[in-house]
């Protein structure tokens, strides 16, 4: 027996402890009164389970009790600071602060593309090895092979005709940019870990927000696994009992071993049926009495059973359409993921293009900021060898000339920082070092040819083959589903369930040769069990149903609702896709004709200067018109390249917006290759369902949710593009296998074309082969005709390099010369010299009938024999 006051303090420590920690200062006194009741209750519990139940033993501790309470409510009680014991005040290994800025324990290994990158290249410290001569395709062709993060995902956009590339974010928000892990992440999804070997019941559905869970499909399709389960429990009790002594049915002291120990196997089938199969058995040995003054036969034995059980739901929860709907739910997000993925790919490609000409218009624009201060330069030495000599210059003439050389000599600086700008930001979608010693220089040159795409046809092609759209009809599907899942929650619950069992009894588990029947002494139960002679069996029906249906009703209210709404965000999409599309197609039209007047404005400003350059040198005061007339032809130059590359960056542009500009790359996406063990698990997997019977569910068979694969090529570039992959089998000890990474092309070698004043301006260009002699009419977009002779040539080499530019509108023919090259040469009869039509080709469908442009950039012409 515990002292009763060592009983009240230990109580009172610690429930005044416990509150006053808790309540602070501020509740000291209710701190007080609850810590005094908490101690009362305790003791009196103390003193009942102490007393065995004795009225009189606990008075007197009521009595102390409620002295201390009243003591404490007379005096009352104030907050203190808590004593402890053995308190030496040393406090070092208290922390004064939740948390600190810490660095993870991680260790990854850098690119060397940023370990070994060097020092930027700048106005300051402009030189550099060599430059990098690279054409479009091969610069496409790095950035997918680095392409572990699709860097560049932001979406390009248009500002007024200028097309402006994608923001790039990575850095600050890496969860929105996609990867190549990104599907097989998604894949992958676990959703939740339910409890092991357990099935839920027959009828239970999920609300729409349960039934859209971040799952993948493999942890779907778990939940139709075969579940297993066993357990063993060893009782032991030595339990007296309220007896007579020489009580012949039962003992005073109860002894009992009691070992248990069963397993199950539990299956549910795709149309809801829940099969289970389990094994219970039981091994008894206690001291009852035996015959023949007791009633037990054995003094231990053995009991099992075999059980055999089905659960099928009849109206809530039945069918193979409910039953998978979670699997095709799951198979729905991974393909939105796709399409997510593939969208943020198709950025990734227009971006690069979008870069790609800006680069090339930066060193255009640096060459014509150069050519300006080579001619101020040139002005400025001359008006100050005159004012040297005398002549009739004055200062304020040269001060002039001196400003305008510095106003190119800025402009070449403000120019090659942002060659470097835009060089570095190519290379960063490319995924090489910032700065590796090189300088990457477009060797592609932009395209002139006037291009036309038809409305309709585009305009289906966007609605047909945005990735985004694809992704919101998934979408749609998705609530689609999820609304005839949530009206099977309307029903009520219906379940039927069946089982069976045999039974068998033994003095041991099991005995094999000869055996006797129970209740005799060496008897079996797994023999008596085989023997067939206990045999059970029930039938049940389990019917459930909520009055009024009230979250049910709720569960489908809200499922049309997200049906509604992702409609209407569908038909938004669309009007959005529909408005996207015609700015593109306006910007195109815009740009080709902003390229044309600063072709226009370009040359006319390169016969000013011509012309004044000569009234320069003989000395005449026209000073400030001449130098004026430098700085526009050198705007007029950068003009025509900004209008230039604007309106080649308006077709990648027009391509995203249609989702077809990784079908106009010839890029197509394709599932990466597994591990070796993975194609085994598949093969074995196929033979397994090819030598398995079919089961037809009926009409309960789910419908067909999706239309087919997308074509992410056109037929005649696809047909031979993949091989048809052979599976071999590995053996053990294989090595996996090694994945080749393509190299792109080399570069071409050859330089870019010099920027030269034009003579005409860009046209269309063809590539004709019609018989000779043949006097042929061509008719361009904007209605400028011209007469063309055809005539062979025998030498059949390649033309000369040269500017495509069209023929200037004449009414003597004009002879044609075939070559075997990419371009037709072009003579005029009134001496010209010949320049080299390039970047279009024909369907020649014969003479006196007309041909259709076949390429995206060619124009829309007519070809017709004239008599």
């Amino acid at each position: 027996m515990i002292p009763l006051w060592k009983r009240i303090r230990t109580a009172n420590a610690l429930g005044v402890r416990t509150v006053r920690d808790q309540g602070g200062s501020k509740n000291g006194q209710i701190a007080c009164s609850i810590s005094v009741a908490t101690a009362a209750s305790r003791v009196v519990f103390f003193e009942r389970t102490a007393g065995y139940g004795n009225p009189m033993s606990w008075k007197l501790p009521r009595l102390v009790l409620w002295t201390i309470f009243l003591s404490f409510w007379v005096v009352g009680c104030s907050p203190t600071r808590p004593m402890f014991l053995q308190d030496t005040g040393d406090l070092s290994y208290y922390i004064d602060q939740a948390t600190d800025i810490e660095y993870p324990d991680v260790e990854i290994a850098q690119l060397d593309e940023v370990s070994q990158a060097k020092s930027p290249i700048t106005v300051v410290d402009p030189d550099f090895d060599s430059f990098r001569d690279m054409t479009l395709e091969q610069v496409v062709s790095i950035a997918l092979q680095n392409a572990k993060v699709l860097r560049g995902y932001g979406t390009p956009s248009l500002q007024g005709a200028r097309v402006v590339p994608g923001i790039d974010n990575l850095i600050q928000g890496p969860a929105a940019v996609g990867t190549i892990y990104n599907v097989a992440v998604r894949e992958s999804e676990p959703g939740f870990i339910g409890a092991a070997g357990q099935l839920s019941d027959p009828s239970s559905v999920l609300t729409n927000s349960g039934l859209d869970v971040n799952q993948g499909v493999e942890a779907a399709l778990a939940d139709f696994d075969a579940q297993y389960t066993t357990s063993v429990f060893w009782n032991h009790s030595n339990e007296p009992r309220n007896t007579r002594e020489n009580n012949p049915l039962e003992r005073r002291v109860f002894v009992q071993d009691l070992v248990s120990w069963d397993y199950e196997f539990a299956k549910k089938t795709a149309n809801g049926t829940q099969l289970l199969f389990r094994n219970n058995s039981v091994f008894t040995e206690n001291n009852n009495p035996l015959p023949p003054a007791g009633l037990q036969e054995l003094p231990d034995w053995f009991r099992t059973s075999l059980e055999f059980e089905v659960r099928q739901p009849l109206l809530r929860g039945r069918g193979a359409f409910i039953q998978r709907m979670p699997i095709v739910i799951s198979r729905i997000g991974t393909d939105q993921e796709l399409a997510n993925l593939e969208g943020q790919l198709q950025n990734m490609v227009a971006n690069i293009e979008i870069r790609y000409w800006d680069l090339y218009s930066a060193y255009r624009n640096l060459d014509a900021a150069k050519t300006g201060r080579k001619a101020a330069l040139e002005t400025w030495r001359i008006l100050k060898d005159q004012f040297d000599e005398g002549a009739d210059v004055n200062i304020q003439q040269v001060a002039q000339a001196g400003e305008q050389y510095y106003f190119f000599d800025s402009s070449v600086i403000e120019a090659y920082n942002n060659l470097l700008v835009g060089e570095s930001n190519l290379r960063w979608l490319m995924g090489i070092a910032a700065t590796d010693g090189q300088i990457i220089r477009p060797i592609d040159e932009a395209t002139m040819a006037p291009v036309e795409f038809d409305w309709t046809s585009s305009l289906n092609e966007a609605l047909a083959y945005r990735p985004e759209l694809r992704q919101e009809r998934w979408e749609i599907k998705k609530k689609e589903l999820s609304l005839a899942y949530a009206k099977n929650s309307l029903l009520p619950e219906l379940n039927v369930t069946g089982l069976y069992r045999w039974l068998g009894l033994g003095e041991q588990y099991s005995k094999s040769g000869e055996t006797t029947d129970f209740p005799q002494p060496g008897s079996g139960a797994w023999n008596e069990l085989f023997n067939g002679d206990y045999q059970e069996f029930a039938l049940g029906l389990d019917y459930r149903m909520p009055i009024g249906f009230r979250r049910e009703l709720s569960n489908v209210r809200n499922a049309q609702l997200k049906l509604a709404r992702e409609i209407a965000r569908l038909e938004d999409m669309e009007l959005d896709t529909a408005r996207e599309l015609s700015d593109a197609l306006r910007s195109i039209a815009a740009n080709r004709r902003l390229m044309h007047s600063a072709f226009n404005r370009w040359k006319e400003t390169t016969i000013e200067e011509e012309h004044f350059k000569e009234i320069i040198e003989e000395g005449l005061e026209t000073l400030d018109v001449a130098l004026d007339a430098q700085r526009r032809r050198a705007q007029s130059e950068v003009a025509f390249y900004n209008a230039l590359t604007e309106y080649n960056k308006s077709l990648a542009l027009i391509h995203r917006r249609m989702g077809t500009i990784l079908a106009y790359n010839n890029i197509s996406m394709a599932e990466g290759p597994w591990a070796a063990k993975a194609y085994q698990d598949a093969s074995k997997h196929a033979r397994r369902r090819g030598a398995s019977r079919v089961l037809d569910y009926g009409w309960t068979r789910p419908g067909v949710i999706s239309r087919g694969v997308v074509d992410q090529l056109p037929i005649d570039q696809a047909d031979g593009m993949f091989e048809e992959f052979e599976y071999t089998p590995m053996n053990p000890g294989d090595s996996l296998e090694e994945i080749e990474t393509p190299v792109p092309n080399p570069p071409r070698n050859r330089q870019p074309t010099p920027a030269k004043p034009p003579q005409g301006g860009p046209e269309d260009s063809l590539t004709l082969t019609p018989p000779a002699g043949t006097i042929l009419s061509f008719s361009d977009a904007l209605g400028t005709r011209a007469l063309m002779t055809f005539e062979p040539n025998d030498q059949n080499s390649e033309p000369p390099v040269g500017e495509s530019v069209r023929p200037a509108m004449v009414d003597e023919p004009v002879s044609v010369t075939k070559t075997s090259g990419s371009g037709a040469q072009i003579k005029w009869d009134k001496d010209q010299p010949a320049r080299v039509i390039r970047r279009a080709s024909f369907d020649w469908d014969g003479l006196g009938r007309s041909s259709r442009a076949v390429e995206p950039k060619a124009s829309r012409a007519v070809i017709k024999k004239v008599d």
